[in-house]
């Protein structure tokens, strides 16, 4: 059983993959020109550019003692979640962007 869920996780992983780069060269995903490929592959690279600077800004949070102390007692059941929502919700603004600005 486990063995079939890790084979379903690693499809959808793939067809997910497919889908976000534009790309042929996996199982799946659509057939973009290069065009769509490229303003894809930028909006990639600015979205994890942006998990990056979050994951600093934490850091140096840390580093200097800098947190909030009224945020203390509040506790994240899946704090990897935060950032996974940010890494998606950053990749469709800069589609956005990108998009229009490549449109002309």
């Amino acid at each position: 059983m486990k063995f079939l869920i890790s084979f379903v996780i690693a499809l959808v992983f793939i067809i997910i993959i497919g889908f976000f780069t534009g790309s042929k060269e996996f199982i799946v995903g659509p057939n973009d020109d290069e065009r769509k490929k490229l303003i894809k592959q930028k909006s990639i690279v600015q979205s994890w550019a942006t998990i990056f600077l979050f994951l600093l800004t934490n850091f140096l949070f840390d580093l200097f003692n800098l947190y909030d102390e009224r945020l203390s007692d509040t506790t994240f059941v899946f704090p990897e979640l935060f950032y996974l929502i940010i890494l998606i919700v950053s990749y469709f603004i800069f589609l956005v962007i990108n998009n229009k600005k490549m449109s002309a």
